[in-house]
């Protein structure tokens, strides 16, 4: 994954600082805590694991490249294919950031987001998820 550095000019002087996008662990043998989220269907490619709500995946680094002009990042965001939960986990996942959107509750494993219902131009809810909420039950 790629780090990205920002110029930041304070009078004469200009400093490079290290910035980018927000980390997350990969998901352990045993998922024991939080939700884990896959690139592909069938827990396959990248994972991660989240146990706080996650408002914008843009500012999440991850498998996916998504531009923006000249820019390219490797974020989360429209990206997740497949979600496993620990036990005791709940998960809100919402098409748009700041928790807006179409949303779908997760109670249990989805091995395929592709087949949940839902109006993503992939199919059911597989990669367009901008949001997450968690939650312990």
């Amino acid at each position: 994954m790629r780090a990205v550095l920002c110029a930041i000019a304070t009078g004469a002087a200009l400093f490079l600082v290290a910035c980018g996008l927000e980390e997350l662990p990969t998901v352990p043998g045993e998922l024991t805590t939080g939700i884990a989220i896959y690139e592909h269907a069938d827990y396959a490619g990248a994972s991660a694991l989240i146990t706080e709500d996650i408002k914008d995946l843009k500012d999440v680094e991850g498998p996916c490249e998504k531009s923006s002009g000249d820019d390219v990042d490797e974020t989360w965001n429209d990206c997740i294919s497949s979600i496993r939960l620990a036990p005791g986990w709940q998960a809100t996942l919402f098409r748009d950031d700041g928790y807006e959107g179409e949303q779908l509750e997760v109670t249990g494993d989805i091995p395929n987001l592709e087949l949940v219902m839902g109006r993503c131009e992939k199919g059911g809810f597989n990669d367009c998820i901008t949001a997450i909420r968690v939650f312990r039950r």
